[in-house]
């Protein structure tokens, strides 16, 4: 916290988070300047041309902002995992669960979490976030902790869907309305999104490390088994992040200043997202529905979303997990070799989040993955190609959990004129895309067709190829709308141009001594003239 407060400086003295709204001031305002793009040199990190005074401010926010919502996303995506990891460790045959029963625990945890989405974004509108997401963070914890005394699959049921209900609220609320989508600009979300969700990607492989630690040290200390003794971590692991979140969390940005942020600072975090057109979050009323629903974002966004969650059901580490055991490999070896795939994801996502950030494009990143996955799931279909062959096909698959930053990213930036509506999309994207992948799972990826997944992998190849075809239908809806923006504002300059050259021919024929009262009327009439 110290840092923090240095790098405040010493022109505002350190205040309590309850004395901590600003008294805007006009002069506040304009000192503030956003310095516009140098050249298009490559950059990892810091766009060319940025003062000192944004750097200072982006550094702020990465140290803050970024860094809470990665470990807290790492927590959630920690028990997601967990449920597998414990599964392949030893829950399966201490509970009995012979049928499908890890599918259902999937299930219902996807349920939970789909119904929790809207109840979770209305709140969220009428709770600051600062206070909303460590309460959810407190209770989400007693319940992942609960799963550890379950005697079987129906507890465990009940529990996952508390679980998901409560994690609703995760997802939204850091990627838009509290954090990533509300504090950065266009050309330094993509990173921040990737390195966001890379961080829940990282908990799939500690997932695994800290599941294979159990069962060579722990596995039966104090009469618990080593995967009850999973979530018991995970609970000692999140309980500290309730308290992260009540210092860190910025309050709402266009309502009050926060500690940590002069109101310098404050300022110029509004003028940075108005530079990009982003508009700032106002009320949701019926009108919202008609422009969501209006609108080619909510559709062709929420379509794109689908293919790439029926695509992500298969392969995955857990798919890679089943195989593993039905080959005989030892408890590490199941929990651990999985990881390599999330390694890929990880890596992938970060290279592509900063190219895209360069380049201003996610396509040639979306082209890539897709091609990737086609060759993953062919390779799978085939399946009779050997060990060496198999574990490839497992771990390039992991791209295709880069587009899912890249797709959020996409859709900060088509939406970024209308805050209410840029909010619906991204829930949708997220609770439809999973409500697809939640029957697609059981229909196409039952358990109890391991090993082999038969179905699975030929319905995953399928939706690559749709995939693949379904990047040139957004590209074309997007450059529409860019090019009639351009259109629009090309038309607004003229008008006021027009507007200037009336004035100073009004002021022209005033010098002269002439009569220059032009009427409603005749400056009606010049407009009609001029266009």
């Amino acid at each position: 916290m110290s840092f923090l407060r240095k790098m405040k400086g010493g022109s505002q003295q350190s205040q309590s988070p309850d004395q901590s709204e600003p008294a805007t001031t006009s002069a506040t305002a304009e000192e503030v300047y956003i310095a516009p793009k140098a050249n298009n040199n490559f950059y990892f990190w810091t766009r060319p041309g940025t003062s000192q005074e944004e750097k200072k401010l982006v550094q702020k926010l990465d140290l803050a902002i970024l860094t809470f919502c990665c470990l807290t996303f790492f927590t959630k995506d920690l028990d997601r995992n967990n449920i597998n990891n414990a599964y392949v460790s030893g829950m399966k045959e201490d509970l009995g669960l012979y049928g499908n029963e890890l599918n259902w625990m999937t299930t219902w945890f996807q349920i939970g979490y789909i119904v929790g989405q809207i109840p979770s974004q209305i709140l969220l509108t009428k709770i600051s976030p600062r206070w909303y997401l460590p309460a959810a963070e407190f209770l989400w914890a007693f319940f992942v902790l609960f799963i550890y005394k379950c005697e079987n699959a129906q507890q465990i049921y009940a529990l996952r869907f508390c679980v998901g209900f409560i994690e609703a609220a995760s997802w939204p609320g850091l990627h838009f309305m509290a954090q990533i989508g509300t504090w950065y600009r266009n050309h330094e979300i993509n990173k921040r999104s990737g390195i966001f969700t890379a961080a829940g990607i990282a908990a799939t492989m500690f997932s695994g490390y800290i599941q294979a630690g159990i069962y060579t040290t722990i596995d039966g200390h104090l009469g618990i088994r080593g995967w009850r003794w999973l979530f018991i971590i995970d609970f000692l692991i999140t309980c500290p992040m309730v308290v992260v979140g009540l210092i860190i969390i910025p309050n709402p940005l266009h309502e009050k200043g926060t500690w940590w942020m002069t109101e310098k600072e404050r300022q110029m975090c509004i003028k940075r997202l108005e530079t990009d057109n982003r508009q700032p979050l106002g009320r949701f009323d019926r009108s919202l529905f008609k422009r969501v629903l209006g609108r080619w974002h909510f559709w062709i966004l929420c379509t794109w979303f689908s293919l790439m969650y029926f695509v992500y059901q298969a392969p995955t580490s857990t798919t890679m997990a089943l195989w593993l055991k039905a080959e005989n490999y030892s408890v590490p070896d199941t929990n651990n070799l999985p990881t390599v795939y999330s390694a890929v994801s990880i890596v992938f996502m970060l290279v592509s989040g900063a190219y895209n950030d360069w380049r201003g494009s996610q396509v040639e990143s979306v082209i890539l993955i897709c091609m990737t996955q086609i060759v993953s799931e062919s390779m799978l279909v085939a399946w009779n190609l050997g060990k060496p062959a198999l574990f490839f096909a497992f771990y390039i698959a992991g791209t295709i959990q880069s587009l899912f930053p890249i797709i959020v990213s996409w859709t900060h930036q088509v939406c970024s004129s209308d805050a209410e509506e840029r909010a619906i999309v991204i829930g949708a994207l997220n609770s439809i895309g999973l409500a697809q992948g939640t029957w697609w799972n059981q229909v196409f990826v039952p358990t109890v067709e391991a090993p082999r997944f038969y179905r699975g992998y030929r319905a995953g190849l399928a939706a690559s190829l749709a995939l693949s075809a379904w990047l040139p239908v957004v590209m074309w809806f997007t450059r529409r709308q860019e090019r009639k923006g351009k259109a629009e504002a090309a038309h607004g300059e003229v008008i006021e141009n027009l507007g200037h050259d009336t004035e100073e021919g009004k002021a022209s024929l005033e010098k002269r001594g002439v009569a220059a009262n032009l009427t409603e009327q005749d400056k009606a009439n010049e407009v009609g003239i001029v266009m």
